[in-house]
């Protein structure tokens, strides 16, 4: 009961401990000169609160914000505190966040040239971002589709959120956000949770998302005239279009069309199930496309015939085939100076044999790399060569007739 009890107190304290909080307290101690001692400590804050938040400050702003009766008064710092988070959600475009918590007045002492100088301790919530920075992409899928609207951004978001190279970034369930955002603002949460508001992050790109030419004919009937049987089936065709274009200069980075399919035996409608696979499966081979066009396939490390390559879940498979090249110069056209890409010399194939979630170990099956090399790799539709059977062990050979001893036979016998 002893060691539960040990346990239980340790993972309080690791859940509760500032290393595992997304919402920390943090502070800044700052110095200030004044003809005041109010003025002293008001530039102070000022100067404490820029190197909170990497911002300029005005002194004036904040003290135009404030009236006289604002003054340091008996540790009731509540009007400063309220007129600095003003000036710091002006500066940072940040309405609903107040990260001000309050200050202490380390000391303040008139100067022989009759001004003030005074120290202040800030005491501010810091947000922290869940997980470790990322080099990542963000992207929000958006169409001009309405009546599939829903369907489509789910299908594309899932297949962009499955190829773990984006990060894939939610507008919709907007009444789900404002209700968290009500309870963080009302009396209940602790104040310093109100750094996690005007957090939001904008889209690096735009994706998407169109269906284009698609069919769907439900309840197709024929007749058998021998037998009057009746067939009912219905069919279903279209294609999946999607377009990467950069949000801030507004150029299509990419675009691509998947087609998709099928007809369907004793169904007398496509219902919304079949519908969804069927645009799921063509955002899947989609996105192999754009990860490969955004994220080429590399080799990350050589072991022997091994190599390690940077695909993982989602973007591997155990089995699959593929082209190592090595990457040599890069050539440049020499009128517009515009990059022509690499040139790559095909050096062997492998096959994929383990998949772990963000790599996987390929088995070279011809050609040898170099661990120092630089290698891409693409999928190929070319053939392992086969392994040469192993040579069979050699067998003794049996002892011919003629070699073993000959028993007499009876005729011998007799005679002799």
């Amino acid at each position: 009961m002893k060691a539960f009890f040990s346990l239980l107190v340790i993972a309080l304290a690791f859940a509760l401990s500032p290393v595992a909080a997304q919402v920390t307290e943090a502070t800044v101690t700052a110095e200030g000169q004044g003809l005041s001692q109010d003025k002293a400590i008001q530039s102070a804050l000022v100067n404490a609160a820029s190197q909170a938040f990497g911002v300029r400050l005005a002194a004036q702003s904040l003290v135009q914000t404030t009236s006289i009766d604002a003054s340091v008064d008996n540790e009731d710092h509540s009007v400063l505190v309220s007129a600095l988070n003003k000036n710091i959600q002006q500066t940072l475009n940040t309405p609903q966040n107040s990260p001000i918590l309050g200050f202490d007045v380390n000391h303040a002492v008139q100067t022989a040239d009759n001004g003030w100088e005074a120290t202040v301790t800030l005491r501010y919530a810091r947000f922290e971002r869940l997980g470790a920075d990322t080099n990542r992409r963000s992207v929000i899928v958006v169409t001009n589709n309405k009546r599939y609207r829903e369907l489509l951004t789910n299908t594309v978001s899932e297949a962009l959120v499955g190829s773990r190279r984006f990060d894939v970034l939610n507008r919709a369930n907007n009444s789900l956000f404002e209700a968290e955002k009500d309870f963080i603002l009302g009396d209940d949460t602790a104040v310093a949770e109100m750094a996690r508001l005007s957090q939001a992050s904008g889209a690096d790109y735009l994706v998407v998302a169109e269906l284009q030419s698609l069919g769907i004919s439900n309840n197709m009937r024929e007749t058998i005239q021998m037998t009057g049987e009746v067939l009912v089936k219905s069919a279903v065709s279209g294609a999946l279009r999607l377009q990467v274009i950069e949000f801030a200069s507004r150029k299509v980075k990419w675009s691509s069309s998947q087609t998709f399919g099928g007809t369907y035996e004793d169904v007398s409608s496509i219902g919304t199930g079949t519908l969804t696979r069927l645009i799921s499966d063509a955002a899947d081979k989609l996105m192999g496309k754009l990860v490969t066009s955004i994220y080429p396939i590399r080799v990350v490390k050589v072991m022997g015939d091994i190599a390690i390559i940077n695909r993982g879940e989602g973007g591997a498979a155990a089995g699959q085939t593929y082209a190592v090249f090595q990457v040599g110069e890069e050539l440049t056209d020499p009128r517009s100076g515009e990059s022509l890409g690499s040139l790559e010399v095909e050096v062997g194939i492998g096959k994929i044999t383990e998949v772990k979630p963000k790599f996987s170990f390929l088995k070279m099956a011809t050609g040898v790399l170099d661990a120092n090399g630089e290698y891409i790799v693409r999928a190929t539709d070319k053939k392992v060569p086969a392994a040469s059977a192993p040579a069979k062990k050699s067998q003794k050979p049996r002892a011919s007739s003629a070699s073993k001893p000959q028993a007499p036979s009876r005729k011998d016998t007799f005679l002799n």
